[in-house]
């Protein structure tokens, strides 16, 4: 790599593309392929998943000439698999407070695309709110569908709130392997104990101190998190980190 692209180097080893696309852009000879990569996976990191599904001809190009797919999933499986990367960004950073802070919304889409595929029109039985404050239930729906689901999920009382904790709760009524649905309590469970470390944090919350609040390192909790993705048909390198992967094609266009 050019003396004059060692910066753009060292940003790309933490995943800091915002700032090395604002750096990169302002330089006359930089590539114009490492540009578009690096904006890319600007984008990306701001959970913008449009800009690479709208560069068809550009994507189809670094396929031809390294091998490798930049959408490896339709839309809403690449957004849920983009949401991943962000968080295995984090642990990598060892930024534990970003990424615990950021699970919950992974795992309630997560839990909820689980139970669509049981209960297709799931969305029916839920008061959407429209705001801040939670969806419900419809329960009298529940109780007058022909889903043996909610009948078995009704006979004891329910809190009416549309929560991670309720979505898991209804998961434990499907037909699921039981791995799985031991993985999703495990999951939640997770986000259960770290909530009010983090809620009341007065101190640092670093890797060791996640592991003493839950027994969990953040990796494993990572892995958790794909193995579910990937159950519910998200196509997620588990081996070879996807930044790294651009990285290295960003870094070999850099050194031409």
């Amino acid at each position: 790599m050019k003396d004059s692209y060692k910066h753009i180097g060292i940003l790309l080893d933490v995943y800091a593309y915002n700032h090395a696309w604002k750096i990169a852009e302002h330089m006359p000879d930089f590539p114009e392929q490492s540009l578009y990569l690096l904006e890319m996976l600007k984008e990306r990191r701001e959970l913008n998943i449009d800009f690479v599904f709208e560069h068809e001809a550009e994507n189809q190009e670094i396929k031809e000439m390294y091998g490798f797919s930049l959408i490896s999933n339709s839309w809403e499986e690449e957004l849920l698999a983009n949401y991943i990367m962000d968080l295995e960004a984090k642990v990598k950073n060892g930024d534990i407070i970003d990424f615990v802070r950021a699970v919950s919304p992974i795992l309630y889409r997560l839990f909820f695309r689980l139970l669509k595929d049981e209960i297709p029109d799931i969305k029916s039985f839920i008061h959407d709110t429209k705001n801040e404050q939670y969806d419900t239930w419809l329960f009298m729906k529940m109780k007058q569908s022909n889903y043996p689901i909610f009948e078995k999920y009704l006979k004891v009382k329910r809190e009416g709130k549309v929560t991670s904790k309720s979505l898991v709760e209804l998961l434990q009524f499907t037909r699921m392997p039981k791995s799985i649905k031991k993985l999703a309590v495990e999951l939640r469970n997770f986000e259960k104990s770290v909530r009010n470390p983090l809620a009341h944090l007065i101190k640092p919350f670093d890797e060791e101190e996640l592991h003493r609040t839950t027994n969990f390192s953040s990796q494993t909790f990572l892995n958790k998190i794909i193995q579910l993705a990937q159950y519910s048909g998200v196509n997620y390198n588990k081996k070879t980190f996807y930044y790294d992967q651009v990285n290295e094609i960003i870094k070999e266009g850099l050194s031409r």
